[in-house]
């Protein structure tokens, strides 16, 4: 029986968060070093997926987790993940082609049917309805205007939402002038200790989050155009394409101002009702990239969640940000509090101290 101590830490040290505003990175599934992960010849004995671009398979692995509730160990051996020793990962090769069978020649769509679809975060698919259920994701664009918007919510533009937004944080100038934040606090994972977190963003693009651990630093980066992260006692790792532009979001320091020019369509898509706060929903996508759902207080119009989704061949895998106790720093809203979800895996930050357009070397963000 693991130790609670020793459970969180294990928790800790394999919980990679993408620039720690984002994407949950699952490690362990390639058997090779970092800079073979982009080889056909990293992911051994490949049947369902081996058409897939191995840059797809790791959230392929994550999807295939989130939608059974389950780890890597449930289906792979550990440190020999090519073997076909468990009957489970046998059973998935069958699930997985009777999921892209059913999607490809009765639906000629992609992701209408998904391994979450039956299971619902549970090994055997269920096959009872819930009594509890929340509002679905809309995660794709062409979900956003399927009909649930409500014309007698007196919904406000996307114009007006977004512009509320800005000059919630401050105002535009004063958004752009942020160069660099440096940021530090705690972080837990799920219910276990807090450890020593230290965050330092750099205009335009780039972001390193570090979580101090009893047994050495786990580090998530991004420098602009290339991702990595590492844990203790493991090989320094690339963040997945999956999750790049995710990252590009986090790191962006003027994200309020450039949300027009990063995202061509805007939906405001109904008001809800979330954590006891009402909100509008408004809906961004474009051509590429992640789409967005961003959850705004009717009242202050600060953003209070951001969810987005990563591709996979199986399905999207959703990331979910609430932010909250913002305060003014040097003219600019910052959220204090952090907490960033995805299926399985949660991780709260809460900023202690927050410090602004303090010079920073690019060279923090390179890659060791």
């Amino acid at each position: 029986m693991i130790p609670p101590q020793e459970k969180y830490l294990h928790r800790a040290r394999f919980f990679c968060v993408s620039l720690g505003l984002g994407a949950v990175c699952l490690g362990l599934m390639a058997q090779s070093s970092p800079r073979e992960n982009k080889s056909p010849s990293s992911f051994k004995n490949l049947q369902v997926l081996k058409d897939v671009a191995p840059d797809q398979i790791i959230p392929a692995m994550q999807f295939v987790s989130a939608s059974l509730g389950v780890e890597c160990e449930f289906c792979h051996v550990r440190n020999a993940f090519e073997k076909d020793d468990k009957e489970a990962k046998r059973t998935a090769r069958q699930m997985m082609k009777m999921m892209l069978a059913i999607n490809a020649q009765s639906l000629q769509t992609p992701r209408a049917v998904t391994c979450y679809t039956c299971h619902r975060g549970s090994v055997r698919p269920v096959s009872v309805p819930m009594m509890e259920s929340t509002s679905p994701y809309i995660g794709e664009a062409k979900d956003a205007g399927n009909g649930s918007e409500r014309q007698n919510d007196n919904l406000p533009t996307a114009e007006e939402v977004l512009e509320k937004y800005t000059h919630a944080l401050g105002s535009t100038s004063a958004v752009e002038g942020v160069t660099t934040r440096l940021e530090s606090g705690t972080a837990t994972f799920g219910q276990g200790p807090a450890f020593p977190v230290d965050i330092l963003t750099k205009a335009p693009d780039k972001q390193i989050m570090t979580i101090h651990l009893p047994a050495g630093d786990n580090i998530t980066a991004f420098d602009g155009q290339k991702g990595w992260f590492s844990a203790p006692g493991g090989p320094i790792r690339e963040i997945h394409k999956a999750d790049l532009e995710g990252a590009r979001l986090d790191a962006d320091l003027h994200l309020a101002a450039d949300l027009k020019k990063l995202f061509t369509s805007f939906k405001v898509v109904r008001n809800e009702r979330l954590n006891d706060r009402d909100t509008v929903l408004l809906f961004a996508s474009n051509s590429s990239g992640p789409s967005l759902e961003l959850y705004f207080d009717t009242g202050s119009g600060l953003l209070i969640r951001e969810v987005r989704f990563g591709l996979s061949p199986l399905g999207l895998n959703p990331t979910q940000i609430d932010f909250d106790d913002y305060k003014n720093f040097d003219g600019v809203m910052v959220a204090q509090h952090r907490v960033i979800s995805r299926p399985n895996r949660i991780v709260n930050i809460q900023l202690l101290r927050v410090t602004q357009n303090a010079p920073v070397d690019d060279a923090k963000f390179a890659r060791p």
